[in-house]
């Protein structure tokens, strides 16, 4: 393989990744319109769903669930 072939190759890789980052966004954007979360949950939701920070699920769950009592509280 040629130094220009293994170039093109690396350039088509950065290039499906690039359209792969444009679909999660638009999924997360999706969420976001769905649960409208508070910054703090977005920031979290963000670094699970977009960076894969796993743990963050954890976080996610806790964050819903305050946001559940406080919305239960004001009825």
């Amino acid at each position: 393989m040629t130094v220009k072939e293994e170039l093109a190759m690396i350039k088509e890789g950065q290039q499906t990744l690039a359209g792969l980052d444009l679909e999660k966004k638009k999924v997360y954007d999706e969420i976001v319109e769905k649960i409208q979360p508070e910054p703090r949950l977005e920031s979290t939701m963000w670094d699970y769903i977009f960076n894969g920070v796993q743990c963050y699920i954890y976080d996610i769950e806790d964050l819903l669930k305050n946001r559940k009592k406080s919305l239960d509280s004001e009825e």
